[in-house]
């Protein structure tokens, strides 16, 4: 979800268009859907369909009668229902909401949520009851803004240590990374701590070696059962699906050989006997094309195995 979280810190109020959404969610929208708000408002532009397009301006003659217009081409133009045209906005209580059920130890602030503020407290990681360090979402588009915002956050608390949850790493650089550690702030991305599957977010190992290293840097000792959340389910159940896309993979590569051979002994050259797409490859192996894609990011051996499944040299190399 690089692509979401990167849009994201680009995007001060967090609105856009229904399409625009779901274009820079791809397959990830159905875990996104849930935390999007329509506003009584009506956008004024709406993304070009051209590649390097400018943003289309939204022209509205009548209640059903809008019109997107590329302003470097008059004669390109998309008709719009006024559907089309709500604008949507990432409603921040429910994220969270979310970030708090997902992320171990975690528990959720009772503060306001202004919708429109940079950074907003989630709430607080308790690994113990003695033990309690404020979480925040730091939503900045530019350095200097995750700076300035840095500085007068820092300027309010009134003890050090504290987890700085950002979209990504965007943002990040060593002096700013220097200057939160100075208060034993610790920064996180959220692209590396949780991850979509289906229709939901789910926590990555990572968050537990980022909360291990942030006990470090405030000098505290976790106990050993400090994590109040089992393994997750749905973890599990991913390598399930990539262990079977593996055997699935192999499988494929040991049985084309054969016809690779048989097109080069005949003189066609060597050759694949079938190009192996992933919507086939999600037929083998029982599963939805989207889990292919999922599939691939959590074991990324996957992918060298495609490669080779789609490469007639390297299956007479490995398919023996």
């Amino acid at each position: 979800m690089k692509p979401f979280w990167r849009w994201l810190e680009t995007r001060s109020d967090r609105t856009a268009v229904m399409v625009e959404w779901q274009q820079v969610a791809t397959d990830c929208v159905d875990a996104v859907l849930p935390f999007l708000q329509p506003l009584d408002v009506m956008a004024t532009s709406y993304p070009n369909p051209r590649r390097h397009g400018q943003p289309m301006k939204i022209i509205r003659h009548a209640q059903d009668d809008v019109v997107a217009i590329d302003p470097d081409d008059y004669r390109h133009r998309l008709r719009l229902t006024s559907a089309d045209a709500v604008l949507y906005q990432l409603n921040l209580r429910d994220v969270r909401s979310m970030l708090c059920k997902v992320l171990d130890g975690v528990n959720i602030a009772k503060t306001p949520v202004d919708q429109n503020a940079r950074f907003l407290q989630i709430g607080n990681w308790e690994p113990q009851q003695s033990a309690s360090f404020p979480v925040y979402l730091m939503l900045c588009q530019h350095p200097r803004i995750l700076r300035d915002e840095l500085l007068q956050l820092q300027a309010h608390c009134d003890r050090p240590g504290a987890i700085l949850l950002t979209p990504s790493r965007m943002n990040w650089n060593s002096q700013i990374d220097a200057l939160a550690r100075s208060k034993k702030m610790l920064f996180v991305p959220l692209s590396e701590v949780i991850e979509p599957e289906d229709n939901a977010f789910y926590e990555t190992p990572a968050w537990e070696k980022y909360m291990q290293g942030f006990a470090q840097m405030v000098q505290i000792t976790l106990p050993s059962n400090y994590r109040k959340k089992k393994p997750l389910a749905k973890r599990a159940e991913l390598m399930a699906k990539a262990e079977k896309v593996k055997v699935a993979l192999l499988e494929h590569i040991r049985s084309s050989r054969d016809g690779v051979v048989f097109n080069r002994d005949a003189g066609r050259g060597t050759k694949l006997v079938l190009f192996l797409t992933k919507t086939e490859l999600a037929r083998l192996t029982g599963l939805q094309p989207h889990n292919i894609t999922r599939c691939f990011r959590a074991d990324p051996q996957l992918k060298i195995l495609y490669e080779i499944a789609n490469d007639p040299e390297e299956i007479l190399r490995y398919g023996k």
